[in-house]
């Protein structure tokens, strides 16, 4: 048996730059993961494959992109023996933040090590891109660039020397409800968004980096830009949606106060205080 912890993710900026023939949309995005976590276990068994969560709302069938990461590792590596995967949850469901594609990456990961397989990232990737757009992110550091429709990834090195406040508010928004209705100006001459190493530059940057998804979730939910304007209020120096929703978060470049971030809460809120990682710690 072996324990990962499985994390989330942030899009410190998302510009959809046109649909695809395929039906995705091309983006670019800078992705960075942050330390709220779930935690896996996975366990070798005679046979079968297994999946078992404390989240009643989370599918242990072939719905579950755990599942299918799991059924088309055993497929490819011709392991003959089964799995049984247990999933804690903390990252919410639905939320922007990555959960899903996270737990797929990393049970990629964990199996290739349970199983001493010894597979090449390249070929784990391979695997990732049938899966799921965000799935490729979680097999490389926590700082990349994603073009494509996400799945093709470049590493980059951040500073990472700051504070993010999670708001997950009581709203459900799917992704492909909100690239529905997204709609792409076609006339807009696009920013080039230059990849900053320098502390300063680095902050200086985000603060006009975009979530063009935003615009559609916030005309559903007005709630959204409230949001942002309770963690300006606060200190935070960017705020911004993270992938199509409809969490919301904050950079702040010291640790927020306690009772600064508790004013914020809200009985059907969900919130955390995380740190971004430069590097997966297996």
């Amino acid at each position: 048996m072996i324990q990962l912890k499985s994390f989330a993710k942030i899009n410190l900026c998302l510009y959809v730059l046109k649909k695809r023939r395929d039906g995705f949309h091309e983006i670019y995005t800078v992705m960075q993961a942050v330390d709220l976590y779930d935690r896996l276990s996975l366990y070798r068994i005679p046979e079968g494959m297994t999946i078992q969560t404390d989240n009643p709302q989370l599918p242990t069938d072939r719905r579950n992109l755990v599942y299918k990461a799991a059924e088309l590792f055993l497929n490819q590596a011709k392991i003959d023996s089964g799995v049984r995967i247990k999933i804690q949850k903390r990252i919410p469901l639905s939320s922007g933040l990555g959960g899903g594609s996270s737990n797929a990456a990393f049970t990629l990961m964990g199996l290739n090590q349970l199983f001493d397989a010894g597979l090449s990232r390249k070929k784990l990737v391979e695997m990732a891109k049938q899966i799921g757009s965000d799935v490729p992110f979680f097999l490389y550091s926590g700082q990349a660039v994603a073009t494509g429709r996400g799945e093709k990834i470049r590493e980059v090195k951040l500073p990472s020397d700051y504070w993010i406040v999670l708001i997950k508010p009581d709203i459900l928004l799917s992704t492909a409800w909100v690239y529905k209705n997204f709609k792409i100006n076609l006339t807009r001459k696009r920013k080039l968004i230059k990849i900053y190493k320098g502390k300063k530059s680095f902050f200086d940057s985000i603060i006009g980096w975009e979530n063009e998804l935003e615009k559609a979730s916030a005309r559903k939910y007005p709630l959204l830009q409230e949001l942002r304007e309770k963690l300006k209020k606060i200190g935070a120096i960017k705020t911004s949606m993270s992938g199509s929703g409809p969490t919301v978060y904050g950079i702040f470049l010291k640790k927020p106060k306690y009772k600064e971030v508790k004013s914020l809460k809200r009985e059907e809120w969900q919130i955390w205080v995380t740190r971004p990682i430069p590097l997966w710690v297996l």
